[in-house]
């Protein structure tokens, strides 16, 4: 028998590029991190509040890390570049739409 419950495959997704600011390009590709996959989601029906509770979740970044890298500029100038690393995702619970919907309503039937 199913639970209906679906485990999260929120995880960090790296690529390597180069990475460029203000026309500012790195010499070599650098490792990008982001976080992708999918979260618990549900809508439930609760006799209680004659309505349907929402439970909704999104892969965000659990712990990050400054980085710096030189970039070399169009004009030969090298500056040193700051950006942000995520190291682990995790699925963080977020607000669907206040949480439930008003009462049921009823639908319009054709004629």
């Amino acid at each position: 028998m199913s639970t209906g419950i679906r485990r999260s495959s929120c995880e960090v997704q790296k690529n390597s590029t180069k990475l460029t600011y203000n026309g500012c390009v790195s010499s070599e590709n650098i490792e990008i991190s982001s976080c992708a996959g999918s979260c618990g989601t549900s809508s439930i029906y609760s006799a209680e509040a004659n309505a349907l509770k929402h439970s909704c979740s999104c892969c965000q970044e659990k712990a990050t890390q400054e980085r710096k890298v030189l970039l070399t500029c169009p004009n030969g100038s090298k500056i040193t570049h700051s950006y942000i690393y995520i190291e682990t995702c995790e699925c963080h619970v977020t607000d669907c739409d206040a949480g439930s919907t008003p009462s049921l309503k009823q639908r319009r039937r054709r004629r």
